[in-house]
């Protein structure tokens, strides 16, 4: 079962009013992320642009969640394009990324940050100087190893969410970047990661996509969210994201 609504957290008109004054100028020198570099772009939260769905599937034999599926709706007149821009650190440029099914609490910490973060890139070298670009969302979100990003709390949640098989690169028609039409519907799925816990257990399912407009462009983060009860409520100190999805 899943739900449309948009949902609207803590101070999130002020942000969203503070983000508007700034879209439009990526890459602008206008925040730095810790350990990310001077220029980013700025990515617009609580956006009805764009609605996303999410659920688990199940596996017809033992019952147990083997996917998240969900759909992206566009709204407007536009088309967007879902994907996580490549990004120049000092000569090297990352790889063109892409999406993540996670958990809720990834969701939360990577909503909250965004309402007044920016994306800098990743800025992370590994031990031979070369950039650490993860290819996916997780070089957008503090929600892994290589983002330009002190938010150790969020890449705990999703690195939780990835050993215990919670995790995903959702996929439109195959593709792992893709655009969404003007006024049009598209269906996602993820196969979910092998756990190393075995049981994946009871979770809330969410789906992080960046999208741009194609006509502005603008960057989103559009977030689709499973319409359940979290058995794993987030704390309130951390945001309180509802059932549904965040534009």
């Amino acid at each position: 079962m899943n739900s449309t609504t948009t949902i609207t957290a803590r101070g999130a008109v002020a942000a969203a009013a503070a983000l508007a004054l700034a879209v439009g100028l990526a890459p602008a020198a206008t925040a730095q992320i810790p350990g990310g570099n001077a220029s980013g772009f700025v990515v617009r939260v609580d956006d009805p642009s764009m609605s996303v769905t999410t659920e688990k599937e199940l596996d017809p034999v033992t019952e147990l969640p083997v996917r998240v599926v969900g759909t992206i709706t566009n709204t407007t007149n536009a088309t967007f394009r879902c994907e996580v821009p490549q990004f120049n650190i000092g000569g090297p440029t990352t790889a063109l990324g892409f999406g993540q099914v996670s958990t809720a609490a990834t969701a939360a910490e990577v909503y909250e940050y965004y309402r007044t973060g920016v994306f800098t890139g990743p800025a992370v070298t590994n031990t031979n100087g070369g950039l650490v670009a993860l290819g996916s969302v997780l070089d957008l979100f503090p929600a892994g190893s290589a983002v330009g990003s002190a938010e150790t709390d969020t890449r705990a949640a999703h690195q939780t969410a990835r050993v215990q098989g919670r995790t995903g690169d959702p996929r439109v028609g195959g593709a792992l970047q893709f655009n969404v039409p003007a006024e049009s519907t598209v269906n996602y799925t993820a196969d979910l990661q092998p756990s190393a816990t075995g049981d994946r257990g009871d979770w809330r399912a969410s789906a992080i996509f960046m999208c741009r407009n194609t006509s502005t462009n603008d960057w989103f983060l559009f977030i689709g969210l499973e319409d359940i009860v979290d058995p794993n409520p987030i704390p309130e100190s951390t945001g309180s994201l509802g059932s549904g999805s965040i534009g």
